[in-house]
């Protein structure tokens, strides 16, 4: 019998420019694939990254490498697929983004995983990229807000699931926003998701944290790790000992690798 490799299976929320890209991708293991639906979302990022397209093509050689042949950091920007003129036609959508990470993703299951860490930023644009899709194949859809809505968090549940089943640790990047209930005038902090799944995305990772900035010069990103305020649905299933505020970088999360 051999022991079971646990891997961190991460999700973290937050406002914008809180620096959560920057303390996942520079602090989490390497060598390290971003697969990245903001514009211009790495720029924080000070190591240098190796660009890879957006294709089977280029990315099946590097699915047969050893991990020490790879750069520390290998992104694909989906963000730059979408298209790039503006279109006052509402009846046409881009699916390519979509189409192009799901080949990508299905090349990585099939030919190997070398990465010790799979990285998808934000869950925001890759939920952008899924509606594209929708109203590209589906369009009547759109009618119906209720229809796509659900429709799009059904399948970004469902990447999520696939994403987690990589031999490796995954962490998502998502913003955040708040929601108030007009009828008990609750205020929730959520995932920034247009469909019931931002109520119940949480349960879908072993980590789930809430990102912000703290005041200083420079100012230092944290972590909260358990419920407070509006933030509810927050904390980890390991490592059980963390502080309710904590670091945002992976050794102060959860330390050395071999402690995992």
């Amino acid at each position: 019998m051999t022991q079971l490799k646990r891997y961190i299976r991460e999700g973290r929320m937050g406002p914008p420019m809180t620096y959560k890209t920057g303390a996942v991708v520079e602090t989490y293991p390497k060598p390290m694939l971003v697969l990245e639906f903001d514009r211009g979302g790495l720029d924080i990022v000070k190591q240098p990254i190796i660009e890879c397209e957006a294709s089977t093509v280029a990315i099946l050689p590097l699915c047969k490498k050893a991990q020490s042949e790879l750069p520390p950091i290998t992104a694909i920007d989906f963000s730059k697929i979408a298209r790039k003129d503006l279109s006052l036609d509402y009846s046409k959508s881009d699916s390519t983004p979509i189409i192009l990470f799901a080949d990508v993703l299905n090349c990585i299951i099939q030919n190997g995983c070398p990465w010790k860490t799979v990285v998808v930023d934000p869950v925001t644009g890759l939920t952008n990229a899924v509606i594209g899709h929708i109203g590209a194949v589906q369009p009547k859809a759109m009618d119906d807000a209720r229809r796509w809505a659900h429709m799009a968090g059904e399948k970004v549940q469902q990447t999520i699931a696939v994403v987690q089943g990589l031999p490796c640790h995954t962490v998502f990047i998502m913003h955040s926003t708040e929601d108030k209930n007009e009828l008990t005038q609750e205020i929730k902090t959520l995932p920034m998701i247009p469909s019931a799944l931002r109520e119940r995305i949480q349960g879908l990772f072993s980590q789930f944290f809430y990102q912000v900035l703290e005041k200083g010069n420079p100012p230092k990103p944290y972590v909260l790790t358990q419920p407070e305020a509006f933030v509810k649905a927050i904390g980890a299933r390991y490592p059980n000992n963390l502080p309710a505020k904590c670091g945002a970088t992976f050794q102060e999360i959860y330390g050395s690798e071999d402690k995992i």
